[in-house]
């Protein structure tokens, strides 16, 4: 065994080079902090080979002397702290003196620097960790760092990266996230000569569609702003329709920086938890500002992650901040663009029922003792008025005062494809999904009458793994404010003595929730609610007598919030000009 000894210097900071710097991207986050921090009014960023072969970035920042040029490239040196009590009031993306020095362990870098605008600047040249030359230069005020041949110094680091377009991709990713939080700063991107990206000084809303030009048209999105005591939020967010498959467009900033901080991004998720359908995702920018005491990115070589001392309140106010703006702007269904009418109102052959058979909707299977009740059997029934505190954002209505509530009337027209329903309301066709308004209906009577807990005849036998027991465990008590009694007997072996009313017949999706381990508390009553009310309501194929469809419709329009408990819509509407636009009639 080799005695110890202590490493040579350069040994020693090629190795801390390999902690900062990954590969071409990492290169591409530290050299933009720096230009960031400079105070550059533009910067640009140019990239060869994915940034393997260059990484070039000039800016028109503060600038470095000469003096400052034969220390900024080594280590820990920094113009950012002094003491360690510094590092409480970090309000900057660089601090730490790593960027330069880890750069030049491990390429071939070129710093030239300039303080003042008279073409005077100096130019400082490192390889190999060394200096090999500071000498006088012509340059405008500002930096260029010019950084070629990445690892050279170290082969087995090179072998590791990918292809030159993967890393080019990386770079890119990097690029836009550290652009995203300073719309005030013009960034350029130039990829093998040729300008790739170019993000004028503009607002925070536009800098994010700027960056991200396919994730839909502005319209669709809003800028929401809330301050509280010591921090800030800003959010941008995507309008529901605009749902993703993953949480890749869940994008949390701190402190202008891009973090990795799955707390912010679950609480994202629960602002928009009713508006969207199962397993989707929203389109969501967070950039949260907090006092630089009450944050601490020192945690990370990379700082992609942060250390809140208010994340509870910070959790809360997003997700109050998605909620509110959400419930008081898309409560009202929005509607798909006139192009996308086209593709959802298609011509289609369909029939109207030859026979209906009439239709008893709760006592038959035992939906629960809700009805149907007090509307009239008619052609036109009176009901209350939609909340529409403003418009959908496709109409021109929108940003308009929400009209006074009155009443109106609605004819039902019928049924199709033993599923929509058909209604004239106003000038405007309605197409409801009879499943989804009945779904939502039960919803609201199970969460406003929570039954008393009922025996089962036979107890419901769970058979559990380790995970899926441990976790059932912890959120016992939330299973038994809901009404359910289970019991532990051996290791992994469980029965479900009592169950409330709703959930007599959730057998599978008892055991599916446990087994997904699908959250506590509130989380955990709504998929109960949900699973409950979808099992119970009216399905697909059913045929409604006129009766039972005008009393569903009803109830429908009276409710507050017209989406199903899995966020999907309950009708579609289209106006009298919209159709009138399709058939290519003159308005």
């Amino acid at each position: 065994m080799s005695r110890i000894a202590v490493l040579e210097d350069s040994v020693a900071r090629r190795i801390a080079a390999g902690e900062v710097i990954e590969r071409p991207a990492s290169v591409v986050r530290e050299l933009l902090d720096n230009a960031i921090d400079a105070g550059s009014g533009e910067i640009s960023l140019y990239l060869e080979g994915g940034g393997i072969d260059r990484i070039r970035i000039v800016d028109d920042g503060s600038g470095m002397t000469g003096e400052e040029l034969d220390l900024c490239w080594l280590p820990h040196a920094t113009s950012k702290i002094r003491s360690v009590d510094d590092l409480m009031s970090v309000g900057t993306l660089g601090f730490r003196g790593e960027a330069l020095s880890s750069v030049a362990a491990c390429a071939r870098m070129e710093i030239i620097s300039s303080t003042g605008d008279r073409g005077s600047a100096e130019r400082l040249l490192i390889q190999g960790g060394r200096k090999v030359i500071r000498e006088g230069a012509t340059g405008r005020k500002g930096t260029m760092i010019d950084v070629a041949d990445l690892f050279y110094s170290i082969p087995a680091r090179k072998k590791f990266l990918k292809r030159a377009s993967a890393e080019g991709q990386q770079c890119r990713k990097t690029f836009l996230e550290k652009a995203l939080p300073f719309p005030e700063v013009g960034f350029r991107l130039f990829q093998e000569g040729s300008l790739s990206l170019y993000l004028p000084p503009s607002d925070l809303k536009k800098r994010v569609l700027s960056g991200y030009p396919g994730l839909g048209p502005d319209k669709l999105f809003t800028h929401l702003h809330e301050e509280d005591e010591g921090f800030s939020v800003d959010i941008i967010a995507g309008a529901p329709e605009l749902h993703k498959k993953n949480r890749q467009q869940i994008h949390i900033f701190a402190n202008n920086r891009r973090i990795d901080e799955f707390g912010f991004v679950q609480a994202a998720e629960y602002g928009y938890d009713t508006f969207l359908p199962g397993g989707q995702f929203p389109v969501c920018f967070v950039f949260i500002h907090a006092e630089p005491r009450l944050v601490d990115f020192n945690i990370h070589p990379a700082k992609r992650e942060a250390r809140f001392r208010m994340k509870q309140e910070i959790h809360h106010r997003i997700v109050m901040m998605i909620k509110e703006h959400l419930n008081r702007n898309h409560t009202s269904l929005n509607r798909p663009a006139l192009g996308d009418i086209e593709r959802v109102t298609g011509q289609q052959a369909f029939s109207y029922p030859a026979k209906q058979r009439e239709f008893e909707a709760f006592s038959e299977r035992e939906r629960s003792r809700f009805s149907l009740e007090s509307a009239p059997v008619a052609a036109y029934a009176p009901v209350r008025e939609l909340p529409r505190e403003r418009s959908a954002p496709f109409t021109e209505e929108r940003g308009k005062a929400a009209p006074s509530p009155r009443e109106e009337s609605f004819r039902y027209l019928g049924q199709f494809m033993n599923l929509f329903l058909l209604i004239e309301r106003g000038e405007k066709l309605y197409i409801m999904d009879q499943h989804a308004a009945h779904e939502r209906i039960l919803y609201e009577e199970f969460r406003a009458n929570q039954a008393h807990p009922q025996e089962l005849l036979i107890p419901m036998h769970l058979e559990l793994t380790e995970p899926e027991e441990e976790w059932l465990s912890a959120n016992l008590s939330s299973w038994r404010q809901l009404g359910f009694d289970l019991t532990r007997h051996a290791r992994g072996e469980w029965t479900v003595n009592r169950v409330p009313a709703f959930a007599q017949r959730l057998d599978g999706e008892i055991l599916e929730i446990i087994r997904g381990r699908a959250g506590s508390g509130d989380t955990l009553e709504k998929k109960l609610y949900a699973a409950a009310s979808c099992k119970a309501a009216i399905k697909d194929g059913e045929v409604l007598d006129r009766e039972t469809a005008v009393r569903l419709i009803d109830r429908a329009f009276a409710l507050p919030f017209p989406r199903c408990p899995h966020g999907r819509p309950l009708w579609f509407e289209i106006s009298r000009t919209e159709l009138f636009q399709l058939v290519g009639r003159i308005v």
